[in-house]
C-alpha cells in the first residue's frame, strides 16, 4: 500500500519509537474545526479473520480522543487514557480508509472527557467515549498556536 495519498489535510504522524509506530502510518489533520485522524487498513492490521483487528480501532481511538483535548486545551500534552468505551458495529477490511471524527467535550482540572466515532465514508464502524487523565503542569505544556 506504498502508493496511498491520505485525503487532503491529512499528513503522516512521526515516527517516534512509541507504540504509535506499530500501526503506522498513521495519519492527522489539525484545522480550524478540530482534529481528526485517519488509518488505511493494512494487512497487519487484520486479525486471523481478514477484518480490522478491534485493538486498532482502540488504539485510533486513544490516540483521536488525545488530540481532541490538546486541541480544545491549545496545548501538546500528555494524557493518559483513564477509560474507553466501545460499540463495534461493522468491520473493516484492508484497503479501508478510516476515519476518527472526535471532539473532547468538556475538561475539568483533572480531565478530559470525549466522544467520538470511526467512519469510512457514510459508514460508522464503531462509536466511542473516554476519559482522559489531564497533566498536573499542563500551563507549562508547548502552546498548538490555535487558542
Amino acid at each position: 500500500m506504498t502508493d496511498f495519498t491520505p485525503p487532503e489535510g491529512f499528513a503522516a504522524m512521526p515516527l517516534d519509537g512509541s507504540f504509535n509506530d506499530a500501526f503506522a502510518p498513521v495519519y492527522i489533520r489539525i484545522d480550524e474545526r478540530g482534529s481528526a485522524v485517519g488509518l488505511l487498513v493494512e494487512k497487519k492490521h487484520l486479525n486471523p479473520m481478514g477484518i480490522c483487528h478491534g485493538a486498532v480501532y482502540m488504539a485510533l481511538f486513544d490516540i483521536a480522543f488525545a488530540c481532541a483535548i490538546g486541541f480544545k486545551l491549545g496545548k501538546f500534552a500528555g494524557t493518559p487514557t483513564m477509560n474507553i468505551n466501545i460499540d463495534y458495529m461493522a468491520a473493516s477490511k484492508e484497503g479501508e480508509w478510516l476515519e476518527v471524527q472526535a471532539e473532547c467535550l468538556k475538561t475539568t482540572r483533572t480531565a478530559g472527557y470525549t466522544q467520538g466515532r470511526i467512519v469510512a465514508g457514510e459508514t460508522i464502524k464503531a462509536a466511542g467515549s473516554g476519559i482522559f487523565r489531564l497533566p498536573d503542569d499542563l500551563a507549562s505544556a508547548p502552546s498548538m498556536g490555535n487558542n
